[in-house]
């Protein structure tokens, strides 16, 4: 078909019913385009025209074609630490699949298209202004070279949804992934099904995701597991180098694919604190910023239990293999966090001494009430990088200037040992410590003008994000004040929780 190169989805056509069921979703009385990525839409070989047609906005809507019937995923999950072992898809629906122009099959999934047969009573509708927070932070965690899943298309529905902040308007998210495959698919099919549901929910997760270990090799699913370790390692410590904070990083959240999926109460860091969430529900900070490596190899922990039966035959030696693959995510993220960090403070070379000064940097940070993403882009200023005149990062440590010229002198310090000259380092620290980052306010700011459709301050935001380590003008300038998009929030502006949005 011309008009949208969508095939079957494999995990419908592959999977057996007791994955999934089949979803008849009903139209939307009036839907209407917000925003469509045509760049992703073009990457996907999708036919822009067709989908902003009536017939297109139905596809986006429902996800059906002539050639296609859409389904809902089954699956279980720890929810903050809870099994609950029957969730699935209570609000989403898989469409089917699309094949990039680089030959990768990528899923489409449609968010708040109606009831499923795993809606638990809830209406399996979404509202605008989590979809449009989804678009903001995956596409710009997608800016940021960050694996995620990505945002196709938002659509209002027409209608008005009840919510407990009473009546909102409907929307429905479209998006992409390479899998949608979590580890709560691994929960349900053990739980419910047995080892053979789980070995054969482990081939098909390894033909689609990490093909190179297709054989018939019984050892293809402890590689496979230690691949799904190393790809959660290096995802968090890729959250932490920029301060995300997921939010709900439940084990239905946490995708085998080792992209980020699910942005309902996520959140962006402005003053450095190890132990900062924002999620409304977390109330005790599960989640927080601090904890998510923990919480991610507890959640392949899950994973492991699900998993070890097929790693041995005899018990023992499979339960000691699965733990000496977990063993093997500490390592892992610490080498890739320390490598980010090292990065963002414009270090090639390596010293053993790096951790104590980019730990004694991060203290500094908090006890300072520094902003995290301003502070390390000023450390790469044309002052700080080029003349070694660190006053403008100083008044961005307000708290605790002392403990600054601390650090200051420790890490000057430090860059005698480089070797590369002050321009090279400027510009790959400036590579690296994005310039803008979705904060809350700006995107409580962009929704709260969304439900009086006014858009122009989301497109706004969404253009800025897309080059979030560009220079512009006022940061160039060394008396320009910050870009209001750039800017940290005042004390009325900071946002302190966030909001799933079911």
């Amino acid at each position: 078909m011309k008009h949208i190169m969508l095939s079957s989805s494999q995990y419908a056509t592959t999977l057996p019913t007791f994955f999934h069921s089949t979803v008849s979703p009903q139209q939307a009385p009036n839907p209407k385009l917000v925003a469509l990525n045509e760049p992703l839409a073009k990457a996907l070989g999708l036919d822009i025209a067709w989908l902003r047609s009536p017939e297109g906005l139905a596809f986006l809507c429902q996800g059906k074609t002539a050639t296609n019937t859409p389904v809902a995923m089954a699956y279980a999950g720890h929810q903050f630490g809870h099994f609950v072992p029957s969730l699935g898809d209570g609000r989403a629906l898989l469409a089917g699949d699309c094949t990039t122009c680089d030959g990768h099959s990528v899923e489409i999934h449609i968010k708040g298209a109606g009831l499923t047969p795993f809606s638990r009573g809830g209406d399996g509708k979404n509202t605008l202004g989590p979809a449009l927070r989804e678009y903001l932070v995956s596409e710009a965690m997608a800016a940021l070279n960050i694996p995620t899943t990505r945002a196709l298309a938002v659509l209002t529905t027409g209608e008005m949804v009840e919510r407990d902040q009473g009546a909102v308007p409907g929307a429905i998210l479209v998006r992409t992934a390479r899998s949608h495959i979590r580890v709560g698919h691994f929960q349900y099919a053990a739980a419910h099904g047995g080892i053979d549901y789980v070995r054969t929910l482990a081939d098909f997760t390894i033909q689609r995701l990490y093909p190179s270990l297709t054989t018939h090799r019984p050892e293809r699913f402890l590689e496979f597991f230690k691949e799904v370790v190393s790809r959660h390692a290096k995802l968090t410590a890729q959250w932490m180098g920029v301060g995300f904070i997921h939010g709900v990083m439940n084990t239905d959240n946490c995708a085998l694919s080792g992209e980020t999926l699910d942005y309902g109460p996520c959140a962006f860091m402005d003053k450095f604190d190890p132990m900062k969430h924002f999620s409304f529900i977390d109330q005790q900070g599960r989640y927080a910023y601090g904890r998510q490596p923990a919480m991610a190899l507890w959640n392949l922990s899950r994973l492991a239990e699900c998993l070890f039966p097929l790693f041995h035959p005899d018990e023992d030696k499979a339960i000691a293999l699965a733990e000496d693959a977990l063993h093997g995510f500490d390592p892992q993220f610490h080498r890739q966090w320390l490598l980010i960090f090292r990065q963002k403070l414009g270090l090639e070379t390596e010293d053993e001494h790096d951790i104590r000064l980019l730990e004694h940097i991060l203290e500094t940070m908090h006890t300072g009430s520094a902003d995290f993403t301003n502070s390390f882009r000023a450390l790469g200023s044309t002052q700080s990088a080029l003349h070694g005149d660190y006053r403008a990062v100083r008044e961005l440590f307000p708290t605790n200037k002392g403990h600054f010229d601390l650090c200051r002198t420790e890490l000057l310090h430090r860059l005698t040992q480089e070797t590369r000259s002050p321009i090279k380092r400027q510009t790959a620290m400036n590579s690296v410590n994005p310039l803008i980052i979705p904060r809350n306010h700006r995107i409580e700011e962009v929704i709260s003008h969304a439900l009086q459709e006014d858009y122009r301050p989301f497109l706004r935001l969404h253009s800025a994000l897309q080059s979030p380590f560009a220079l512009t003008e006022a940061e160039s300038a060394a008396s320009a004040e910050l870009d209001p998009l750039t800017a940290p929030p005042t004390a009325e502006q900071e946002v302190q929780h966030t909001f799933c949005g079911t």
